[in-house]
């Protein structure tokens, strides 16, 4: 379970995660031991990234990911993310998400370098244009959109979007609503 703070004693078996809040053991899996030979005691057990845990009482899997317990979708969900900056630098999070726009301002969206967030082969992400502020995704220094280093491209306009793949080591394609060739 996750509780807004742990009780003073818990019950056999019992496994929470510690508030990030938490001063002391914050994120940690805390398990109750209750065994019969010691005092009975909460055991903390800090996090590593790409734990993952299914919270019972909650119907949700979670995993740790840079630094903090996110909520893993359920197969066929995706997650939306809204951006209201004008912007925003992909990071872990994001991955497998919708990036919505959703201002009257423009956004850009950059592509880190490797070095800065490591993502997978493969990674994914969509990023639509909600709003009428121009969505613009590009490619930091070092990082190549669809071939072209620092490369940028914008969406299409309102309603469009676009989605992203990593294929290489600084290495994009976009493919979607874009308003014209990777420049």
């Amino acid at each position: 379970s996750r509780t807004a703070a742990l009780p003073a004693t818990g019950t056999a078996g019992q496994i929470a995660i510690v508030p990030a809040t938490a001063g002391a053991n914050a994120n940690a899996l805390a398990l109750w031991d209750q065994s019969l030979a010691g005092a009975a005691a909460w055991v903390y057990l800090p996090p590593q990234e790409g734990w993952q845990v299914w919270i019972a009482d909650e119907a949700r899997h979670v995993r740790f990911t840079a630094g903090s317990w996110v909520e893993v979708p359920r197969p066929g969900i995706v997650r939306i993310r809204t951006l209201t900056a004008t912007s925003h630098t992909l990071e872990t999070v994001d991955l497998g998400s919708i990036l919505e726009t959703t201002g009257s301002s423009a956004v850009t969206v950059t592509i880190p370098p490797e070095a800065t967030v490591s993502f997978e082969l493969g990674a994914l992400i969509n990023i639509t244009q909600v709003g009428a502020g121009v969505a613009t995704v590009a490619a930091a220094a070092g990082v190549s959109l669809n071939g072209v280093p620092g490369g940028s491209v914008a969406l299409d306009g309102q309603w469009s979007g676009a989605a992203l793949v990593k294929r290489g080591a600084d290495a994009w394609i976009i493919q979607g609503a874009l308003a014209g060739a990777v420049a």
